[in-house]
C-alpha cells in the first residue's frame, strides 16, 4: 500500500462511507501503536477478530507492518474450531473494535490468560514508535485449514509469498485504480488476504460486503449492481447461486461494470460458464487453484465454450509444476499423476507439527542449491496437449471397488450432469480394520418444481450412473438433502457433516 498511501484516492468503501489511502494508513499505524503498547514483540501471533469495515483492514495492515504473525478470525459464533486455533497459536493478544459478551474471548482468557487489545476503546494518544524490521522470510500469516477431516492445522507463509502474490494476483487481474473488488470471502480462508492485499497494492478500491449480503445471492446480486463492482472472487458452487439470481431477476443489465470472476476452491462446471456467457457476455471468467501450502499453484482464464472438465491452466509466476507417477517419474500428457509443486513459497511446514512427508523433495530433480522446497499437494492432474493442467480429483477420493480404481470426482462429475441434480458429494464407506470399500454415500440435492417437489430420485440417478460407468456397479445409497450440501469456512463441501445433513431417500 506503501505507493499509495500519500494520496486521497478511495481505499474501502464501507457502509456508505468512504476511507481514503492516507487515512487507512495512519489508521494501520496506530494499529502498531496500540500493538507496541501491549508490549506484542516482532514475531508474536496476533489473532484479528474483528467486524467488517475499514477499521478491520486497518488492523490486518497494521499487524503485518509490526512484524507480528496475522491470523484473521471472523467474529460471532466461534465454535471448537476457533478454540483449537488459539490453541496451536497461544497468540500475544487478540485485536477486537468494541467490547460486548464473547464467549471464545472469556474462554481464551481464563484458559491462557490471554490479553484483549480494543483498538476503538481509547482515543489517547500513543506514542511514535519505530517501525520494526521485518525482512521477506519472517513469517506474515498463518492460515488454518478447514478442519473438516480433523483439528485445524495452521500454515505459516512468510512476507516474500503473500508480497508476490497479491503483486502478481493485482497486477494480471487488473485491481488497480478504478477497480472496484468486492472483499467477499470470509477472514477465515486465506483468498480473504489476497484480495485485500491485492487491491490495496495497485491501487484500486475494496468493498467490503456486509455479513448479512455476502452469503445471500438474493441480496449480493443487487448489492453487486449497486455499487458497481468490477471484480468478484467467490467458489463455482456460490457463483452458480448468484446466476440463478441473475436469471431469474432479469438483473444481467444492471451488472454492466461487472468484468472479472475469479473462481477457485471447487472443480468449475462447465454449465456454470454457459450460463454465466448467456447472461454476461462481457464477463471475464478465471479458474484458480493451488492449496494454501503454496499460497496458490495456477490459473486458467476461460476464453471460449468448453466440453468436459475446465483446464486449472498453467503456473503462476514462481511456481513449478509436476504431475507424477508412484515412482516420481513424469507421467506422459494425457496420464493421471500425482500434482507437486516446487516454489521458493512453499510454506516452511506446518504449525508445531515435524512432519515433512507431505514435503518430500523429488530425489532426482532436487539439485544441490536449487531454489524453492517442494509440496506433494496429494491432487490428482494431467497434462493436456496444450500444455495446462486438468484437475481430477483427489488421490485421497481414489478407491478400489471390485478390483477397479473409482474416481469419487468421476462419479460427482457424472451425477451433476443430471438434468435433476443440483448438487452432489460422495462418500465412501469402508470396513474398520481393513479399510475396504464396502459402499458410497451419495448426497444429492436435486433440483425442484414451483411447487418444490424433487425432479429426480434415486432411481433414476443410479440409473444415470450405470449409463456412465457400464458394468461396473456401484454400491450406492442415496440420501436427498433438502436445500444445500454442509460447507466450511472455505465453501468447500464439510463431508463430515454430509451424514447428519440428509436423511436416505
Amino acid at each position: 500500500m506503501a505507493a499509495h498511501a500519500v494520496t486521497d484516492a478511495p481505499a474501502i468503501v464501507w457502509d456508505g462511507s468512504t476511507t481514503g489511502y492516507a487515512a487507512l494508513h495512519a489508521a494501520a499505524r496506530d494499529v502498531t501503536r496500540w500493538l507496541a503498547a501491549a508490549g506484542v514483540a516482532t514475531g508474536d501471533a496476533v489473532v484479528v477478530r474483528m467486524p467488517p469495515g475499514p477499521l478491520r483492514i486497518a488492523a490486518l495492515l497494521g499487524v503485518l507492518a509490526h512484524g507480528a504473525k496475522l491470523c484473521w478470525l471472523a467474529p460471532g459464533p466461534a465454535g471448537e474450531r476457533a478454540r483449537s486455533v488459539l490453541t496451536a497459536l497461544r497468540p500475544a493478544c487478540v485485536v477486537v473494535e468494541g467490547g460486548g459478551a464473547d464467549e471464545l474471548l472469556d474462554w481464551y482468557r481464563s484458559e491462557f490468560g490471554g490479553r484483549v487489545v480494543d483498538v476503538a476503546a481509547d482515543a489517547t494518544v500513543l506514542p511514535v514508535t519505530p517501525a520494526p524490521a521485518v525482512t521477506p522470510g519472517d513469517t506474515a500469516y498463518i492460515a488454518f485449514t478447514s478442519g473438516s477431516t480433523g483439528r485445524p492445522k495452521g500454515i505459516p507463509q512468510t512476507h516474500a509469498a503473500l508480497t508476490q502474490f497479491t503483486g502478481w494476483f493485482g497486477t494480471r487481474f487488473a485491481m488497480g485504480p478504478g477497480a472496484r473488488v468486492a472483499q467477499w470471502v470470509s477472514p477465515e480462508h486465506d483468498p480473504a488476504l489476497a484480495e485485500v492485499g491485492a487491491t490495496l497494492a495497485t491501487g484500486g478500491t475494496l468493498y467490503v460486503v456486509p455479513d448479512a449480503v455476502r452469503v445471500n445471492p438474493d441480496l449480493l446480486v443487487p448489492w453487486l449492481a449497486e455499487h458497481r463492482i468490477t471484480h468478484l472472487q467467490t467458489v463455482p458452487s456460490f457463483a452458480r447461486d448468484l446466476l440463478d439470481v441473475i436469471a431469474r431477476t432479469g438483473a444481467g443489465p444492471r451488472l454492466d461494470a461487472f468484468g472479472h470472476l475469479l473462481l477457485m476452491g471447487e472443480a468449475l462446471p462447465p454449465e456454470l460458464l454457459s450460463g454465466l456467457a448467456e447472461e454476461l457476455p462481457t464477463l471475464r471468467v478465471f479458474n484458480l487453484y493451488g492449496p494454501t501450502e503454496v499460497v496458490a499453484a495456477t490459473w486458467h482464464e476461460v476464453t471460449g465454450p468448453t466440453e468436459g472438465p475446465v483446464p486449472i491452466g498453467r503456473a503462476i509466476p514462481g511456481r513449478q509444476l509436476l504431475v507424477l507417477d508412484e515412482n516420481d517419474l513424469t507421467c506422459p500428457v494425457g496420464v493421471t499423476g500425482s500434482i507437486v509443486v516446487r516454489s521458493p513459497y512453499v510454506t516452511p511446514g506446518y504449525l508445531g507439527s515435524a512432519d515433512r512427508t507431505p514435503f518430500r523433495p523429488v530425489e532426482w530433480l532436487d539439485a544441490p542449491g536449487a531454489e524453492g522446497g517442494w509440496y506433494r499437494t496429494g491432487d490428482l492432474g494431467r497434462r493436456l496437449p496444450d500444455g495446462t493442467l486438468e484437475y481430477r480429483g483427489r488421490e485421497d477420493f481414489q478407491i478400489k471397488l471390485a478390483g477397479n480404481r473409482v474416481e469419487l470426482t468421476e462419479i460427482e462429475g457424472s451425477l451433476a450432469s443430471h438434468a435433476s441434480v443440483l448438487e452432489c458429494a460422495v462418500v465412501p464407506v469402508a470396513e474398520p480394520v481393513s479399510g475396504l470399500v464396502r459402499g458410497l454415500d451419495v448426497h444429492v440435492v436435486p433440483r425442484r418444481d414451483a411447487d418444490g417437489r424433487p425432479l429426480g430420485a434415486a432411481a433414476e440417478w443410479r440409473a444415470h450412473l450405470r449409463g456412465h460407468f457400464g458394468p461396473l456397479t456401484l454400491p450406492a445409497t442415496f440420501h436427498e438433502a433438502p436445500n444445500r450440501l454442509p460447507r466450511n469456512a472455505a465453501g468447500k463441501v464439510d463431508r463430515s457433516r454430509l451424514r447428519t445433513a440428509t436423511a436416505a431417500a
